[in-house]
């Protein structure tokens, strides 16, 4: 208990020095970007009269935002692939009365974190015939894919089974009214957690995020039937708050976990990016990070690491994969403004999976420093591909990647530094992990689901 508490004050102070980093730099732009107050006045006084006389003309929707949405909400379902179109797999889906909500990734994209997990299970549910994945529009529950054999439109019966697998904390609103009608015919709400960090650490992501969060959990995962964790460390993590907030659930809750794939469509973009290509051009190894670029992932950590080893002599380039996400002004200006980048700092923002695939496997070592996670996709992908990883000492690396890991000491630059170096001195020598596909992941969760086979019950007192 010692030890977690002393863990999360580490977090929690390295949070706040990130973002005083970050205010610090908004501060500095706002500084360069600065109009004089005369073209300050007149751009204010042109974009009031802009937005008065577009509203008028019925046009605010150029200004307020709804455009975006109306295109979320209207994005195209995608059609089933054709492998999957088979009169008997269609026969047996339709008739399948257990339905994974996947909502949120349709509206936004995405490929990576939750969307690459939503997007797996989903096809793999409806080839495994197990589940429907479904989307919510206008109130109403449709079929993820697109196919006329596929339900147009579903209406919840006694025993159905409603899974939350997306990242659906945004859309509350639109799941309060569906999972009432769950509950008045007898059907079961099952939540997936990807992590707690909301909860947890409020400050490794946006003040909306947490607000939305922590509603969602209040209103509908304390009120689910089943709760199913993306790992045994994030299920810990849930009964612990849960205890410890004396928060009361459903009576008869139980919890389960289940572990994610390693493989993905490495070939869906056969053609990799110039950018990719310049990373393995060159002769010295380089170490790879992959993950959205935000302050938990700890990025400042093995920067400041590789500056270590590059002051003392080490030729290894650090190539960072990921998108800038938030609070990340700071580091986006310390890795743009290095004078190693583009050197023996690379970062490519805008990776496909097979810029990733290649990536993945010329590389020396995965760098994986995060301080907080729910699972960690790509220490298992590295995995794959027999790539060493170096990551943070955080009880749920354990449990994922055992001994295939190197551990260094969390927020320990110089450590992280230490490992880095050992590894780039050793021989190459790659050994791949057991390998657990997606396969295997979609059949673990279709046991929990289908055998009420979950690890564990709450000790907390009902609602």
């Amino acid at each position: 208990m010692a030890q977690q508490i002393e863990h999360e004050s580490e977090v929690a102070l390295f949070l706040a020095s990130q973002i005083q980093l970050e205010n610090l730099e908004m501060k500095r732009r706002r500084m360069a970007d600065a109009l004089d107050p005369v073209t300050a006045f007149v751009y204010f006084k042109l974009r009031e009269f802009y937005w008065t006389v577009t509203k008028q003309l019925g046009l605010g929707h150029l200004h307020n935002g709804s455009r975006s949405r109306e295109r979320l909400k209207l994005r195209r379902r995608p059609l089933l692939p054709t492998e999957l179109a088979s009169d008997d797999t269609l026969s047996s889906i339709s008739s399948c009365r257990i339905f994974i909500d996947v909502t949120p990734t349709l509206r936004v994209g995405g490929k990576t974190g939750v969307q690459r997990v939503v997007r797996e299970i989903a096809k793999r549910a409806i080839q495994d015939r197990f589940a429907l994945p479904v989307v919510v529009e206008n109130g109403e529950l449709l079929s993820y894919y697109d196919h006329p054999l596929l339900p147009a439109s579903i209406t919840f019966r006694e025993g159905d089974k409603f899974m939350l697998l997306d990242a659906s904390w945004s859309m509350l609103s639109e799941h309060l009214p569906l999972i009432q009608r769950l509950a008045d015919v007898g059907g079961q709400l099952i939540t997936v957690i990807h992590d707690l960090i909301p909860l947890i650490h409020p400050l490794s992501v946006t003040p909306r995020m947490t607000e939305e969060f922590n509603e969602w959990f209040e209103k509908l995962v304390l009120k689910s039937d089943r709760i199913i964790c993306v790992s045994k460390s994030t299920a810990t993590d849930l009964i612990a708050y849960v205890a410890r907030k004396d928060l009361a659930t459903k009576p008869n809750l139980r919890i389960g976990w289940w572990r994610l794939g390693a493989d993905f469509d490495d070939q869906e973009n056969s053609s990799i990016s110039p950018e990719a290509k310049i990373v393995t051009t060159s002769e010295t190894p380089y170490f790879l990070s992959v993950g959205t670029l935000e302050p938990r992932k700890c990025y400042p950590i093995a920067l400041d690491a590789f500056e270590r080893l590059w002051s003392s002599g080490v030729d290894a380039r650090y190539v960072i994969i990921g998108q800038a996400g938030w609070q990340s002004e700071s580091l986006q200006h310390r890795i743009k403004q290095h004078c190693e980048f583009g050197r023996r700092l690379l970062w490519l923002d805008k990776a496909s999976d097979a810029d990733l695939h290649h990536c993945y496997t010329h590389a020396r070592a995965l760098v994986y420093p995060s301080m907080i996670e729910g699972f960690g996709l790509p220490l298992v992908e590295a995995g794959r591909y027999g790539l060493p990883v170096i990551a943070s000492d955080l009880p749920v690396f354990h449990e994922i990647g055992g001994e295939y890991v190197r551990y260094f000491n969390l927020l320990d630059s110089v450590d992280l530094a230490d490992k880095i170096e050992e590894l780039y001195r050793e021989p190459i020598k790659k050994e791949k992990a057991p390998i657990y596909s997606w396969d295997d992941s979609a059949r673990s969760l279709a046991n929990l689901i289908l055998n009420d086979a979950y690890q564990t019950r709450t000790a907390v007192v009902p609602a």
